[in-house]
């Protein structure tokens, strides 16, 4: 388990008694994330998509735990009713929200639709932390200092064409992933900057290849076997490894002086292509809120900005 941080300040001080929502928390990294702030004292909330695996990852949770006992919450997160329904169990637990680690994440051989009729790799890795970040911010603003770390990949789409962001036109299993992850850097940054002066601190953090089952719904055949032996080369790190990634973004005080920021392996990376294009951020942002449902002139970030002065 990571008990303390790069400098040596234990982890425990930033986390003890706090909560902590992790989404995609029943397996690979989200459960080790889960784990390791957990025997820091933290309170976490997880959120899974089946009962059986759900429970099954709470037992680990809270034999890790040196705080509270951990919680599930059940959601499908490609559905939007389930990400809403979600965020108002949450709402009804909890005043506040510490931290929210947007971990959840998939990928699929073959375009596919969600319940929503969204394009299910962008409704999954995009439009569900996007909804559910405005759904829980009022308990983030709550907290003395909230935080909120987008799990991406360094891997990341330099470019992207507005008009196929569900693959419409052209689908692919590695574009459609890569896309849905430029959508976490482009959301992090905008949010960020909307978010300016509120106390709530958002970056983006990719783990780096680990050894997971992400991608069970990926390729098949030849590559299925060319991505199982990739996984077993010492560039995929353990998924505890990996997880300790997210963990020090989650909790690292420093990171509050850098909002919008990338990092991996503790270092900030330089944000490339459509990542630093911050009127496609805003044109993207504007197309999540339609799809997610969501009025943005009453949204939470929208009110939050007005109180602060910051530009929506």
């Amino acid at each position: 388990m990571i008990n303390s941080d790069q400098n040596g300040s234990p982890v425990q001080a930033a986390v003890r008694d706090k909560v902590v929502v992790v989404t995609g928390a029943s397996s690979g990294l989200g459960l080790e994330s889960a784990k390791q702030l957990a025997s820091a004292g933290a309170e976490i909330v997880m959120i899974a998509r089946d009962v059986s695996r759900g429970e099954q990852a709470r037992s680990q949770v809270a034999q890790a735990a040196t705080g509270k006992p951990p919680v599930v919450i059940l959601a499908d997160l490609s559905v939007q009713a389930d990400v809403r329904r979600a965020a108002a169990e949450i709402k009804e637990r909890y005043d506040a929200i510490d931290i929210l680690i947007n971990n959840a994440g998939s990928a699929f051989s073959h375009r596919e639709q969600s319940a929503d009729g969204l394009e299910l790799t962008w409704a999954t890795n995009h439009l569900a932390p996007f909804l559910l970040t405005e759904l829980l911010l009022p308990r983030l603003i709550a907290a003395p200092a909230g935080r909120i770390v987008n799990v991406t990949s360094e891997i990341y789409s330099r470019k992207l064409d507005p008009g196929n962001l569900q693959g419409e036109h052209k689908y692919s299993y590695f574009g459609a992933y890569r896309v849905s992850k430029l959508g976490n850097v482009l959301f992090t940054t905008e949010l960020a900057r909307r978010l300016d002066g509120s106390g709530v601190t958002v970056v983006s953090v990719s783990p780096g290849p680990a050894r997971t089952n992400f991608g069970g719904g990926g390729p098949s055949g030849v590559m299925g076997v060319v991505t199982g032996v990739m996984k077993r080369t010492p560039v995929f790190r353990p998924a505890a490894e990996a997880a300790e990634g997210i963990t020090w973004a989650a909790t690292a005080p420093e990171l509050a002086g850098e909002p919008g920021a990338l990092y991996m392996r503790r270092k900030q990376l330089p944000l490339k292509g459509a990542a630093t294009d911050s009127v496609l951020a805003a044109e993207v942002w504007s197309i999540s809120e339609q799809q997610a449902g969501i009025d943005g002139a009453q949204s939470a970030v929208a009110a939050l900005a007005r109180k602060t002065g910051a530009q929506c």
